[in-house]
């Protein structure tokens, strides 16, 4: 599936569920029911024939996530998407959030991913004394700048290497980590 066509059917399928839920005004008990069986009927013909798709918000918030640092423009309008309709206390509460595998994401006033902080790291390597960082989610990300880093043992890996990214200015993005958090690099995402 793609987000363009995802965001298309939510614009242009809407009304089958705004139709439905309009019923809740009709105070006649029995208009109210025909109208909520009549668009109920029109909203399951619509997700069946995959006119509208039904996704939880935590299943587009972990694509965004595995997308992060990718240059998909789709799905850096999720984050927008999905806040269009929070209320401020709703898009205020949300400005982080902590996924299943412990890395949180802090997003900006729009809801796009500002940072992400505790990726577990999978495997650290030089390649022309540059770092090349793989996670354990399979994002590979390279150093892009002459920052000069210190190694990464195994063990510190085996205890629990972590990083942190960040956006940077047009698109680029900074990594830090765990072991040493002052040292903060520019790096890519290559896979």
């Amino acid at each position: 599936m793609s987000f363009p066509a995802l965001a298309q059917d939510a614009a242009t399928d809407s009304d089958t569920l705004n139709r439905l839920l309009a019923c809740r005004a009709l105070s006649d008990e029995g208009a109210r029911l025909a109208c909520q069986d009549e668009h109920l009927a029109a909203l399951a013909q619509a997700t069946e024939s995959g006119r509208v798709v039904v996704v939880e918000r935590q299943a587009l918030r972990e694509v965004e996530r595995e997308s992060f640092g990718l240059n998909l423009s789709s799905v850096g309008r999720l984050g927008s998407f999905l806040r269009r309709s929070d209320s401020a206390e709703a898009r205020a509460a949300a400005e982080t959030e902590t996924f299943s595998d412990g890395s949180v994401a802090t997003y900006d006033e729009t809801g796009q991913i500002e940072s992400l902080s505790g990726l577990a790291v999978q495997s650290v390597d030089r390649v022309r004394n540059k770092l090349r960082v793989t996670l354990v989610n399979g994002q590979v990300w390279a150093q892009t700048d002459s920052t000069p880093l210190p190694g990464v043992s195994r063990r510190a890996i085996r205890d629990g290497l972590t990083v942190e990214i960040e956006n940077g200015a047009l698109g680029s993005h900074f990594m830090r980590l765990s072991s040493s958090p002052s040292r903060r690099f520019r790096a890519e995402r290559i896979r």
